[in-house]
């Protein structure tokens, strides 16, 4: 009997892995015992039989189970002989000596086994050939290949059955008991995302679609352009520039409450918002949207969360110098062109620390004193006749940990050094040139006068509030004590300036950044369906984030778990009575398979390689694959935007429908939203929406209306508005928001018992 042979050239010499005895034995046992059957249909596919005539035998047998007839000799026997196909498998004879060679069925699941692993072996052989060729089709991208020759391999290891040509009646009988599962009203079709409007309309997000979820970059965070910011080389530049640029090395705060460089990963350009400024005490001041957060004692919160006699963080000091040193006469020349012109000259900034003193040095020479007052109090000080001077030298002045408040008394700025510290700062390391005299006096009062005012590391008030209430208090560890380098200034006045081009810049790890000489902030809703998923379905959630590091992540969802203040958790204030809780929090998350990769820059092909492995070594099971987000997944250099996010969406979509699972992407929203009176995201708005379009079955935008009208009756409630659903009905479902544990809940409805 001829058996069939596969391409194994390579292996000529060799036979193929095969065990005909074990097939033989499956067979007569079906023969024997037509029960035996059912205990293998799940274990083997006619295809792993190496004989071409037992497959034929195996699919007679599958034949007449299906019909409801018996599989026993006789059966078999006629419905081959019916259909001329006896003879090709060696006549009765054959199937005579299947049934005299075998003892019982017992032993039948064990001999599928054998089958099918020595079948899954001669797979294997054929897709080692098979990717020996492929390696040889140099005109092809090797990033193609590869994938090609992974997912031949991953295919070898799947038990599901091939995908091909399918029987309506075989796919109406699963359809029938899927529906009469669902009539029970205990279910939804896909998997219930936690959200009970939300599953109601979308009927759960169902496995092989392609779900994009958008909104507008930032959520109205922004700053106003003109705002300053100091980089790594000294310069001064305006976050605007800094957008157009794409690129900066700048200031952020860590959690060890030292400032140190980094370099934003995006620069969002958000249009035109109403701008608010805030001033401090201390005469510093910047223009943000009402959203934008700073750091306050109790954690980073919105502007409009903030009153005025608030403390918030701002620098103590700003310890960065330039390299560009120029000539000691013409830094002096330099004094003469900034009293003239009322500004200070760029190359100023980028001096070396020696440089930047001298500079002060001989700038205090006319317009600066120092003095010791009748009550015994010392002060230093400036008085300038342009605001933006004043505030430039406040600023340089901080480069060397000296603070100065800034106070209007006109028709002059005046900066005041008042506290002990920058002022013993001030005279060693600047001094006045001429005033040498003056400052002596001002040292010797000093050194006799022990209480002169000094600024807190932390307002006092905040200190004893903390340990009154059991609060770990931001300066209870003595590292912090000893190193921070913020104080806390007052706010004394917020007030309107109108509509303004706003911009802002995403900080990987700490985000946030120095603006204006003040610490100000820059994926909540996915994150927490990714979290329900994985929780009520106990399946498991790849997490592919292209922005923001796993530990981040991580901290979202705990700040979401435990309901504690992110800003807090990260600094680690947490009260004794919430220790318990974080306790039950961490070990509740680290039962949920959830797994992340944040690996920058990558690629649909190794997503798609991550989630493969992800789903094999999970034994089949996977819930969803979460992207975060979209514009940020690589392409080709060689190709523009619109093709690199169609041949993206087109390769989520492809993954989504092999692996069978529901695949969420965030997206980005167009600024042209900004634009319009209406706020309210549109399927237009989708950046580069052409191809994200056609590919997504789901289409759901973001909307927070406090946003943008923070007298709305929609405090607090966040819109997800579904503007695409290819199998069901579009609408709008609301959400409850909590910003400070990034945290989406449901909303309370009377018609929901």
């Amino acid at each position: 009997m001829a058996q069939e042979q596969l391409n194994f050239q390579p292996f000529q010499d060799k036979v193929p892995p095969q065990n005909i005895d074990a097939e033989e034995a499956i067979l007569g046992g079906i023969l024997l015992d037509p029960e035996a059957l059912t205990r293998i249909l799940d274990l083997i596919a006619p295809e792993a039989f190496y004989l071409s005539a037992h497959r034929e035998i195996f699919r007679a047998a599958i034949a007449l189970q299906n019909q409801g007839s018996p599989t026993d000799l006789m059966s078999v026997t006629t419905w081959l002989q019916d259909r001329g196909l006896l003879d090709k498998v060696g006549g009765q004879n054959k199937l005579v000596q299947l049934v005299d060679r075998t003892v019982s069925a017992v032993n039948i699941d064990q001999y599928a086994q054998l089958v099918t692993d020595k079948f899954l072996r001669r797979k294997l052989i054929k897709v080692g050939q098979e990717i020996s060729q492929l390696g040889h089709k140099t005109a092809e991208e090797l990033e193609t290949v590869l994938d090609d020759a992974e997912q031949k391999v991953f295919n070898v290891t799947q038990a599901r059955p091939q995908q091909g040509l399918v029987s309506a009646a075989d796919v109406l009988t699963q359809t029938f008991s899927e529906i009469e599962r669902l009539s029970t009203g205990m279910a939804t079709p896909g998997l219930s995302c936690g959200f009970y409007d939300l599953d109601a309309m979308t009927q759960g997000f169902q496995r092989s679609d392609l779900i994009i979820v958008a909104g507008r970059p930032s959520m109205g965070k922004c700053l106003a352009a003109n705002s300053e910011i100091v980089l790594s080389d000294g310069s001064v530049t305006t976050i605007e520039q800094i957008y157009h640029h794409g690129c900066a090395t700048l200031l952020t705060l860590n959690t060890d409450w030292k400032f140190g460089f980094t370099r934003p990963s995006a620069f969002v350009d958000d249009g035109i918002k109403p701008v608010f400024r805030v001033t401090t005490r201390s005469g510093r001041s910047v223009d943000s949207t009402l959203s934008h957060p700073y750091l306050t004692i109790d954690g980073w919160r919105s502007l409009a969360l903030l009153n005025l006699g608030e403390k918030i963080a701002v620098p103590r000091k700003l310890e960065v110098f330039g390299t560009e040193s120029i000539r000691d006469s013409e830094v002096e020349l330099l004094c003469d062109t900034a009293t003239q012109m009322q500004e200070i000259p760029a190359i100023v900034f980028k001096l070396p620390r020696s440089q930047v003193a001298l500079f002060l040095n001989r700038l205090f020479v006319t317009d600066g004193w120092a003095t010791v007052l009748a009550s015994g109090e010392s002060q230093l000080g400036y008085a300038a006749v342009n605001h933006r001077l004043a505030k430039q030298i406040q600023h340089l002045l901080l480069r060397f940990e000296v603070i100065a408040s800034l106070k209007s008394r006109s028709p002059k700025y005046h900066l005041d050094i008042t506290d002990t510290r920058s002022m013993q700062t001030f005279i060693a390391e600047v001094g006045i040139f001429g005033k040498e005299s003056a400052l002596q006096k001002v040292s010797q009062a000093i050194a006799d006068k022990s209480d002169q005012l000094s600024r807190d590391l932390i307002p006092l008030e905040i200190g004893r509030s903390n340990v009154q209430s059991g609060k770990m208090a931001l300066l209870d560890r003595p590292l912090q004590a000893a190193t921070s380098e913020v104080y806390w200034d007052e706010i004394v006045e917020i007030e309107p300036l109108g509509n303004q081009q706003v911009y802002d810049l995403t900080i990987p790890e700490t985000h946030n950044f120095v603006a204006n000489d003040i610490c100000v902030h820059n994926t909540s809703f996915v994150l927490n369906v990714a979290r329900n998923i994985a929780a009520y379905h106990k399946l498991p959630v790849a997490i592919f984030s292209l922005e923001m590091s796993k530990d981040q992540l991580v901290q979202r969802l705990l700040a979401s778990e435990v309901r504690i203040e992110s800003g807090r958790l990260r600094a680690g204030r947490i009260s004794q009575n919430e220790w318990e809780p974080l306790g039950h929090a961490i070990s509740t998350l680290s039962q949920l398979p959830i797994f992340i990769d944040d690996t920058p820059n990558l690629g649909a092909n190794e997503m798609r390689s991550q989630s493969r492995r992800l789903q094999a070594e999970q034994g089949g099971a996977l819930g969803l694959v979460l992207i975060d987000y979209l514009q940020l997944m690589e392409g080709n250099g060689s190709e523009n935007r619109v093709q690199v996010l169609s041949r993206i969406t087109r390769s989520l979509k492809g993954l989504a429908r092999e692996l069978n699972v529901p695949v969420i992407a965030l997206s980005q929203l167009s600024r042209g939203v900004e634009s319009r009176t209406e706020k309210r995201p549109m399927m237009s708005d989708l950046r580069e929406s052409g191809s994200i379009e056609q590919d997504a079955d789901l289409v759901m935008m973001l909307y927070r209306d406090e946003y943008y009208n923070k007298d709305t009756p929609d405090r607090g409630i966040a819109e997800v508005i579904i503007s695409k659903h290819r199998n069901g009905p579009t609408g709008t479902v609301k959400l409850l928001f909590e910003p400070q544990f990034t945290q989406f809940r449901n909303l309370a409805s009377p018609n929901r018992s």
